[in-house]
């Protein structure tokens, strides 16, 4: 896998169910969270067309006490038609589109935080592209309804619906850009 190549995406805005877990361990909410949302997403035939329904996660909040047994969150979204009537209990959310850099890793903890710090590297030694000025720092919450583009690093993952062997998944890493 060539997991060093970085390319340029541009995201359109997005409407997204949101799907949100807390856990202690590494994978804990991750796993939690995308019970809830492949369990919804299945019965509305969401997974059908991977390519018009793609799911993207983020930490949020981040795990940067784990090591101290405090809790960290994951939340997963899958984009939705605009007409998509969504039931109460299920959050939906709108983001603005936007610029990003994109890397390809496979979907294990061995991979995961090496390919963010390549990406990270890659945009600050960039001479076209730098941070989004609004991407929140990695420690920061994201709560809002509407997230502007620019403040989530996300997670793309291409065939979220494809098996249920998550150390099979390959995902694309999406770090918020401008042109310089």
């Amino acid at each position: 896998m060539e997991d060093d190549i970085i390319k340029i995406v541009y995201l359109p805005p997005l409407r997204v169910a949101s799907f949100h877990a807390m856990g202690k361990g590494i994978g804990d909410p991750e796993t939690k969270a995308w019970k809830e949302l492949k369990s919804w997403a299945k019965n509305r035939a969401l997974f059908d067309d991977p390519t018009k329904h793609q799911v993207y996660g983020f930490n949020n909040p981040p795990p940067l006490h784990i090591n101290e047994g405090k809790p960290y969150g994951y939340e997963l979204w899958i984009t939705i038609p605009k007409d998509l009537k969504v039931e109460k209990d299920i959050r939906t959310k709108n983001v603005d589109g936007g610029m990003f850099a994109v890397i390809t890793c496979r979907m294990d903890e061995q991979s995961i935080g090496p390919t963010w710090q390549k990406l990270f590297q890659w945009i600050q030694e960039s001479e076209d592209y730098d941070y989004h000025p609004n991407w929140k720092p990695l420690h920061e919450p994201y709560d809002e309804d509407h997230i502007k583009h620019g403040i989530v690093g996300l997670e793309y993952i291409p065939d979220a619906p494809l098996t249920n062997k998550e150390e099979f998944f390959i995902m694309e890493i999406y770090g918020p850009v401008i042109q310089k």
